[in-house]
């Protein structure tokens, strides 16, 4: 942009510092200027046509004229008083100059969510950008950007549908093109994407019997495509129709669950041994298959032993072996229980006349067991197999010394209270050791000290092993004052409220 114009004299009015630019989302031509008196100032365009006036003030030294639609030529600026031109200045412009630098399409599987527009504008003037259109196959979508762009600038927009998105159910080669409308003209552009077809996969099977009955078959499948499918699920034992579902939709990256059962009554196999059961799921993209076994036959069973292993107090293992004299494949009920306390339940399988073993761990994934015991005394582990028509049941007994813990190294921070004989406890320091046999759990300390107490639990359940020791550090909420001097501190450790360790020493304020 190059400027030039003339002056009313030395020290008259004058204009400097022109810059092309966009106030509240209109492109204008801001000036500096300098009067002795009140004019009006005037934009004249490329035409010669007057596009803005203004008065001015000599009190102030800018001023803004409004441009228009701004396109390349020639602008002067104006200062007139009284029909006498004051002062002119005359600014030379390329013009807007639009480019369309980055289109990106966004889908979400098999819809086409936005297409995402940047508009560089590489002129000398600002330039408006109006709105956008996508149309792909017969569909269009129209967004208005509503953006003004400054010289040298980039402006960004979103293409969309006004309700939802743009789907597309058949696999293949989308193109798109785009239009932007702009204040000087179209810009065009393109996206296209390569939608793969429907890809089922069975993630998982679950058959639901009752004894030797399938009730049910619960089959994940999914669609690893880009496009949606129908698809149903047939079970068939033997070549023979087990269970079935109806169609259903499996949309493109989903995992849809469909639960095959039976036409009337559950499907019974009817010899022992292992049963075999192919899955299988149809749709137009082709067949997928899995299978599972099941070993069918009586159940009689008698639980033969039951050993428990122990860490620390806590339970950590169950393991129970129980002998089954049938002929049908035995499911039960399974409960583990210490003391009377159950701590683990779960369902079991013990295949026809054998010995099964079963462990149960503190970190199955299955089946976990959650005890730790908390005192010292005889613990009992039962195993408990309910079939239905009765229970059996196992036992194992562990004893324990219980809890030795010693509280030393008491530190407090006292600070003395402004203009009295009393200080505030602010926290205490302490060592917990632990010389038992199990281990020593709390969840939270309480402090008392003059008649008052506090309880601190910043941290949940703190477990400390046998042998071994910790420090703890408690900020006193609601800090205690008490007369300077010494007094008794006693220091509980709780858990669920109840004490599990306590110690009382004297301390002073000093």
């Amino acid at each position: 942009m190059a400027g030039c114009g003339g002056l009313a004299g030395i020290g008259g009015p004058s204009i400097s510092d022109t810059e092309a630019t966009v106030v509240e989302g209109q492109p204008v031509l801001v000036f500096d200027y300098e009067i002795d008196d009140f004019a009006t100032a005037l934009l004249e365009g490329p035409n010669g046509n007057v596009l803005y006036e203004t008065r001015i003030e000599p009190e102030k030294n800018t001023s803004t004229l409004y441009m228009g639609q701004p396109q390349g030529g020639e602008y002067r600026i104006l200062i007139r008083e009284g029909g006498e031109t004051l002062t002119t200045e005359t600014l030379e412009f390329d013009g807007p100059e639009l480019v369309l630098t980055d289109v990106s399409d966004n889908w979400s599987s098999n819809s086409l969510e936005s297409v995402e527009v940047t508009i560089e504008n590489t002129g000398d003037l600002p330039a408006r950008i109006e709105r956008g259109t996508y149309q792909v196959d017969e569909n269009e979508a129209v967004s208005y950007i509503s953006e003004t762009v400054e010289p040298n600038e980039s402006v960004s927009g979103s293409i969309s549908p006004g309700f939802g998105v743009t789907e597309f159910e058949e696999p293949g080669l989308v193109e798109g093109d785009l239009t932007v409308e702009t204040s000087v003209g179209n810009l065009s552009g393109e996206f296209s994407r390569d939608l793969k077809p429907a890809s089922l996969s069975i993630a998982g099977v679950n058959p639901v019997w009752s004894s030797n009955a399938l009730e049910e078959v619960i089959v994940r499948v999914r669609n690893s495509g880009d496009v949606p499918t129908e698809a149903n699920v047939s079970v068939e034992h033997q070549g023979e129709e087990a269970a079935v579902t109806g169609v259903g939709i499996v949309d493109s990256g989903e995992l849809v669950r469909f639960e095959a059962t039976p036409f009337f009554n559950p499907y019974e196999v009817q010899s022992g041994g292992e049963a075999q059961f192919d899955v299988f799921v149809n749709s137009p993209s082709g067949r997928v298959s899995d299978e599972f076994t099941r070993d069918i036959a009586g159940a009689d069973v008698s639980i033969e032993s039951v050993d428990s292993t122990w860490e620390s107090g806590r339970l950590t293992q169950v393991q129970y072996t129980a002998d089954n004299a049938g002929e049908i494949e035995a499911e039960y009920d399974m409960t583990v229980e210490v003391n009377g306390e159950t701590v683990s339940e779960g369902e079991v399988t013990i295949p026809p006349e054998g010995v099964s073993g079963q462990t149960l761990a503190e970190d199955s994934f299955t089946t976990s067991l959650d005890y730790a015991a908390a005192s010292g005394g005889e613990y009992e582990v039962t195993v408990t197999l309910d079939t239905g028509d009765g229970t059996v049941s196992a036992s194992d007994t562990v004893e324990f010394e219980g809890i030795d813990s010693t509280i030393s190294e008491v530190d407090t921070t006292f600070f003395d209270q402004y203009d009295s004989n009393s200080s505030e406890l602010s926290s205490v320091d302490f060592s917990v050791r632990n010389d038992g046999d199990i281990a020593l759990r709390y969840d939270s300390v309480e402090i008392e000290i003059g008649g008052a107490s506090r309880t601190d639990d910043p941290y949940g359940t703190q477990e400390l092993e046998p042998g071994s020791s910790s420090m703890e550090y408690v900020s006193v909420r609601d800090s205690i004052v008490v007369d300077s001097g010494s007094h008794d501190l006693t220091i509980r450790l709780l858990l669920d409220g109840d004490t599990v360790a306590s110690e009382t020493t004297t301390v002073s304020t000093e």
